[in-house]
């Protein structure tokens, strides 16, 4: 997935007694097949990684990694397969990757798959005086100042408000109902955190994704301001997190969080007047969902996703979902969005009718969107399938949708890409319907039938190329009827399509 981030960065010195800490034998065509990076999770300071081993087992290994800024750094890991590189910096992003390391070229492998980790603290004591507990069932005097002494989440509004701006309430391990109306808020200096403490709470009801349901029980109704929510698990929910549209919010964060079996997780409600300002979802996995994972409408302005891992997992639910499912969603006006490191998988609608399915799907009425650093996969229809006015979409991965890039430019300025890949998508790797797309530094790689374009124009639209690289199966996929640059595609290649990365801490 070298080719999906970045280049990142410096980080701590090696440890004392490294192996080859300064030569680095990449320019060499090394003779060992590289081992296969198959985990890197993150800890307090530290990031464990896990890989596969070599041909004989009684190999020497070497780890590199590196943070945005600067140059790599080597770790001997002697001949284990696992290793803990400690001394990380907590909330930095480590780029990871390990090789077979011999003494010659001959006995040293290539660098292996990258994977990718944010180390992160341990969660602070819920302790003092700005902080209120949270269990199932209650206890002692519950006046939520002591574990001990416990309120239940009826109480959840006044420990919000009893702790004040900067304050926490901590929800302890267990399982809870859903239907929980939050109404209380902190400030935008110092927000109000609920937290989940002690194990990660679990929200819970009865909604049963095989059914197709779109809508279900929702666990927290967000109806305040400058909240965090954070380390909460859901479960059989319709909603995780639902805004309606009767009360605008700012600055909410959503959290360190997992959810499995939904309708759809994060939803903004659909109004033409609502505004809903300055949310951020980090570090979220949304497994088994029926409608979507992340539905931003409305007036949504200043959204940032960041470390998301999206998957429908329609073969759980008979093969399919509701109709139109959707990872994640940009419609109304939703604008300036900023969708970082998502990886979203899957999407599959109904088998009648249109068939639809999309990773993202973008109306034209929302704008100025950024893509980056993200990986599409396996939807029924479009990786990304957007009519988004100044939709930006950079080094970032499309595989084995039917198109993988669907860009409309109905809207001036249209949907763009930068610096992407697209493999083996079933019908075409771009989609045009209107007007003209400049695409630049674009890798297509497919050994099926796949066109680079297919076309949908009812008047003429043109679709550039400025630098293409890859394999197609024979010249005649290339397509495009506009001008192609820089082309130094090969055909006929076979092509294996990158593993999929998980950004965050969870595991599916």
């Amino acid at each position: 997935m070298s080719a999906l981030m970045s280049p990142l960065g410096c980080g701590p010195l090696p440890d004392a007694g490294d192996v080859s800490t300064i030569d680095d034998l990449d320019s060499v065509e090394a003779a060992l097949t590289a081992p296969t990076l198959l985990s890197a999770t993150a800890g307090d300071a530290k990031v464990t990684l896990r890989w596969s081993p070599g041909p004989l087992g009684t190999e020497q290994y070497q780890v590199r990694y590196r943070v945005e800024g600067g140059s790599w750094n080597y770790r001997g890991a002697g001949a284990t397969t696992t290793y803990d590189v400690n001394g990380l910096t907590n909330g930095t992003r480590y780029e990871f990757r390990v090789r077979i390391k011999g003494s010659t070229s001959e006995t040293t492998s290539n660098y292996s798959n990258a994977q990718y980790a944010t180390p992160t603290a341990t969660l602070a004591d819920c302790t003092g005086p700005a902080v209120r507990h949270i269990t199932p069932t209650g206890a002692g005097s519950r006046d939520g100042l002591t574990a001990q002494n416990a309120g239940t989440m009826s109480n959840l509004n006044a420990f919000i408000e009893a702790v004040g701006p900067g304050g926490q309430v901590c929800i302890h391990g267990g399982t809870y109902s859903t239907g929980h109306t939050v109404s209380r808020g902190g400030t935008a200096e110092a927000p109000v955190t609920i937290r989940g403490f002690n194990g990660r709470p679990l929200f819970q009801s009865t909604f049963d994704a095989t059914t197709r349901a779109k809508t279900g029980p929702v666990a927290f109704n967000v109806r305040a301001s400058h909240l965090v929510f954070e380390n909460l698990d859901f479960h059989r929910v319709g909603t995780c997190f639902g805004f309606k549209a009767v009360t605008p919010t700012t600055n909410v964060t959503l959290q360190h969080f997992r959810a499995e079996n939904v309708a759809t997780c994060v939803d903004i409600e659909r109004s033409k007047t609502a505004a809903f300002t300055d949310l951020t979802v980090r570090d979220a996995m949304i497994l088994m969902f029926t409608r979507g994972g992340i539905f931003l409408a409305s007036g949504t302005a200043g959204a940032l996703i960041e470390d998301a891992y999206i998957d429908m997992q329609p073969e759980r639910m008979g093969g399919q979902g509701s109709d139109y499912p959707v990872g994640i969603a940009l419609y109304d006006t939703t604008r300036d969005v900023v969708i970082r490191r998502a990886t979203v998988l899957n999407v599959v609608g109904k088998k009648t009718d249109y068939t639809q399915g999309d990773g993202i799907d973008g109306e034209s009425t929302a704008s100025d969107v950024v893509v980056e650093d993200s990986y599409f996969r396996g939807s029924q229809d479009g990786c990304i399938d957007t009519k988004v006015r100044n939709m930006l979409i950079r080094d970032t991965v499309a595989a084995e949708c039917k198109r993988n890039f669907r860009l409309w430019n109905s809207v001036t300025p249209g949907p763009r890409v930068a610096s992407v890949s697209s493999y083996q998508p079933r019908d075409a790797h771009f989609f045009m319907r209107s007007g003209t797309s400049t695409s630049t530094d674009v890798a297509v790689y497919s050994s099926n039938a796949s066109r680079l374009v297919a076309y949908d124009c009812s008047t003429t639209c043109v679709f550039n190329v400025n630098g293409i690289q890859g394999t197609l199966l024979d010249a005649s996929r290339l397509n495009a009827t506009g001008s192609v640059t820089g082309n130094t595609l090969v055909y006929g290649q076979t092509v294996t399509v990158p593993a999929v990365p998980n950004p965050t801490r969870f595991t599916p």
